[in-house]
């Protein structure tokens, strides 16, 4: 399964700007870059890379500086299931779920069925955009 994955989800750079013990770029490949492509299209402001796909991307940043209750978590859900029913990596939703972290921040646990037939778990840390 794993030559499948990698030539499903191909390979990319490392978001983290590692270098191998070699002095070459770090890279992600088959279900690593998958995971990866979704983190950072949720993490990405829809438009930002017009040159290269300028509907890649998610809205999160629309309710950036809201409070993060009531309404504005269900905008942020429907903003990541729109993001991630755009992503040909993936096939079906089955839980996006918010939390308050111990430091009062809001993360999400991310369920999703990869077009593999797998099925993957991620943290998305609201964090990260700060």
């Amino acid at each position: 399964m794993v030559e499948q994955d990698d030539s499903i989800f191909g390979t990319d750079y490392s978001s983290k700007g590692g270098v191998t013990s070699t002095g070459d770029i770090e890279l992600v490949t088959g279900l690593e870059n998958a995971k990866q492509n979704i983190h950072n299209q949720l993490l990405t402001q829809k438009g930002f890379y017009p040159s290269v796909d300028n509907e890649w991307g998610s809205e999160l940043f629309e309710a950036l500086g809201e409070d993060f209750e009531g309404q504005s978590i269900d905008a942020l859900i429907i903003y990541i299931r729109n993001a991630l029913y755009e992503n040909p990596r993936v096939q079906t939703i089955q839980r996006i779920e918010p939390y308050i972290t111990v430091d009062r921040k809001l993360n999400f646990i991310l369920e999703v069925s990869l077009v593999n037939g797998t099925d993957e778990t991620m943290n998305l840390d609201l964090g990260e955009f700060e």
